[in-house]
């Protein structure tokens, strides 16, 4: 899709749509070859605010590992409209740490415009627009990784 009125239809839905957010659920699952043990799930609430021309998300919730572990799970994202795509940031102790700018391929599906490399990991990113929900799936590959981790928000 390129950055016409299409693109730019997309974006603006999907902006006034991360706005609304409240509530998150998140999946937590590995796949074959993973090393790691990040399976398990959370449900929370999301805090959505403007700052400057951004949308912070303020992620709270219980995340309850595939054996029964319970940790609080904290994030703050920030979202940031550019033209013809939308960048996704995680703050970390308030530093932004660039994960993924996203670019609507359809009216309501958006993809990374190009992987994320964290050492010797690839991340991916698809995002879509559901009637009542947004959804946004993230994939890790690597020597150690094969993650998915799969967000619902509304």
């Amino acid at each position: 899709m390129s950055v016409g009125s299409a693109a730019s239809r997309a974006i603006e839905a999907l902006w006034g749509r991360l706005a609304k957010v409240s509530e998150f659920s998140f999946t937590a699952s590995n796949g074959p070859g993973s090393a790691t043990d990040w399976r398990g799930h959370a449900r929370g609430s999301v805090l959505a605010e403007r700052d400057d021309g951004h949308l912070l998300f303020r992620e709270q919730a219980l995340f309850t590992s595939s054996e029964g572990r319970k940790l609080d799970m904290q994030n703050t994202y920030r979202w940031t409209r550019l033209p013809g795509s939308l960048r996704l940031e995680h703050l970390r102790r308030s530093e932004p740490v660039l994960l993924f700018e996203l670019e609507p391929v359809t009216g309501q599906g958006f993809r990374e415009v190009q992987p994320h490399q964290c050492g010797p990991d690839t991340y991916t990113a698809e995002l879509l627009l559901r009637r009542n929900q947004l959804e946004l799936i993230w994939q890790i590959h690597g020597p150690r990784k094969n993650e998915r981790l799969h967000y619902h928000y509304w």
